[in-house]
């Protein structure tokens, strides 16, 4: 995973080809697909959870991802 942006609420990813916006919103931590500028390009959410924080998402990317 390559870390593009990070602003602290949200983050802006590159992993496996993909690019991914993260958005912690204080309660869960969601992960969206976007496009190279970082615009969600889906709502369909592809990761995260509740109850956790938007850097433990990054520090564990991939096994937040959901398996489609």
């Amino acid at each position: 995973m390559r870390l593009i942006t990070n602003n602290g609420k949200k983050a802006h990813v590159y992993h496996s080809g993909r690019y991914y916006l993260i958005s912690d919103n204080g309660r869960e931590t969601l992960i969206f697909t976007s496009n190279v500028e970082g615009k969600i390009t889906d709502f369909k959410e592809v990761g995260g959870g509740s109850g956790v924080s938007l850097l433990e998402v990054l520090g564990d990317f991939h096994s937040f991802l959901h398996n489609f």
